[in-house]
């Protein structure tokens, strides 16, 4: 009876982890992977600015957004 309540557990925790993965996998195929998809408004990437308030390399800042944003890959 152990032996079934450990797998079961260990099953769930795969459920759990392959959720997460498949999850964040939707925006990473169509942006780097500092960023993730947002679709309000246009679909772009988006990502936060650094500590010195700069975008990354490729990013510009939308003041409407207030983060960084890149086109998406089109894969």
């Amino acid at each position: 009876k152990k032996k079934m309540v450990k797998s079961l557990v260990l099953f769930a925790v795969v459920l759990v982890a392959l959720a997460l993965t498949t999850g964040s996998e939707a925006g990473s195929k169509y942006c780097p992977p500092i960023a993730e998809l947002d679709c309000n408004g246009p679909c772009v990437c988006v990502t936060d600015r650094d500590a010195n308030g700069s975008c990354p390399t490729g990013f510009k800042y939308d003041s409407d957004r207030k983060k960084c944003t890149v086109n998406m890959l089109l894969a």
